[in-house]
């Protein structure tokens, strides 16, 4: 799967969470293509519109300002998604997916019911929503990033996890974070040098494997249970 990052943002150079994402995708360069709005001059619409052609899964990136995406993103749409691109004949971009990265300065509870904010992150993405549901395509659950200054180092080393999974997991159920993980440890044993690291890497992957059955087993009992009690 290819993966289509397109990065709104004014001020990338002074970003420490675009920086930071950029970063997180660079091992991945095979699968995912940076598209940063900011360094392009003009918009050339058929360039454009190949590279959404040629990606899976279409990631729209960029921080929060004023409950809205920073305008590269809404010129980049309204000059790209042109009708006669997205409806004419068969729908080019059906079947792909459509996914948000957002990052936001204040702390994720504001975005709740009764948060300062009134309002959900879904809520405020519902336009993209209805953009991908418009192109027949698949809309996947944001993931969203506040106050990145503010993460402890345990913290970043997770949102780095996540972020990777975003751009590259096929689905986003149990088995498949079980096997993307397991993916990664296989790659990454494929690669090290030193062989007692290969060997602990296989090991961690094994074990991650029985690990995986054991619970999705487990989770299959449950239901099995609830729908005998009436629960499923």
């Amino acid at each position: 799967m290819k993966t289509l990052v397109i990065v709104s943002h004014p001020e990338m150079a002074n970003s420490l969470v675009q920086n930071f994402l950029k970063a997180s995708a660079t091992p991945f360069q095979d699968e995912v293509t940076w598209h940063d709005l900011a360094t392009i001059q003009q918009l050339d619409v058929a360039v454009e519109q190949a590279l959404l052609r040629n990606h899976e899964r279409i990631i729209f990136q960029f921080p929060l300002y004023w409950y809205a995406a920073p305008a590269s993103l809404k010129t980049w749409l309204d000059t790209v998604l042109t009708g006669e691109f997205a409806f004419s004949g068969r729908m080019p971009l059906q079947g792909k997916s459509l996914g948000v990265v957002v990052s936001t300065g204040i702390a994720g509870k504001h975005f709740q019911a009764g948060g300062s904010e009134q309002a959900t992150l879904s809520e405020i993405l519902r336009p993209y929503e209805l953009v991908a549901r418009k192109l027949g395509m698949t809309y996947l659950p944001p993931l969203a990033i506040h106050q990145f200054s503010y993460l402890t180092e345990t913290a970043r080393q997770l949102l780095l996890v996540d972020y990777q999974r975003y751009l590259t997991q096929t689905t986003f159920n149990f088995e498949q974070k079980v096997a993307w993980f397991e993916q990664q440890l296989r790659q990454r044993q494929s690669v090290a040098t030193d062989s007692e690291q290969q060997q602990q890497l296989a090991l961690l992957a094994d074990q991650l494997t029985e690990q995986g059955e054991l619970l999705t087993d487990l989770g299959w009992q449950v239901q099995l249970i609830r729908q005998e009690e009436g629960e499923g």
